[in-house]
């Protein structure tokens, strides 16, 4: 039963993790909504799309995941350590947009989950 769950939450959180490929297809206003930036410079733009793609390949490892139950631990162990590590980075380091609170409160809720059903037992590493 519990696997029935962990392959719906990866789905969903998976598809939710992939929007940040916005990023790399439209640095500019995408930087312009979650940061304020009304003009990056091109440094910026290539941090942030590179930034995007990575992200964006951890929600497909989590769409991959939620059909595949062997990969399901290792993935969402990355997953866990990327949300917290974006919680980590804009929660400290960059000013508060109501944009990015709600990045950063999806991220946490999504690696607290992950961990929730590691600690449980749902998947074996």
């Amino acid at each position: 039963m519990t696997g029935t769950y962990v392959g719906a939450l990866l789905l969903v959180t998976g598809i939710i993790t992939l929007v940040p490929i916005v990023l790399t297809l439209a640095p500019q206003p995408a930087l312009r909504i979650l940061f304020g930036d009304p003009s990056p410079n091109v440094l910026t733009q290539a941090l942030a799309r590179h930034w995007g793609l990575l992200v964006a390949l951890v929600g497909a490892l989590l769409v991959y995941a939620a059909s595949h139950a062997d990969a399901r631990a290792p993935v969402m162990v990355v997953a866990a350590v990327e949300k917290f590590g974006v919680g980590i980075i804009f929660g400290f380091a960059l000013p508060r947009r109501p944009v990015l609170v709600a990045v950063i409160v999806a991220d946490a809720v999504m690696a607290l989950l992950y961990v929730t059903f590691l600690a449980g037992g749902c998947c074996s590493l």
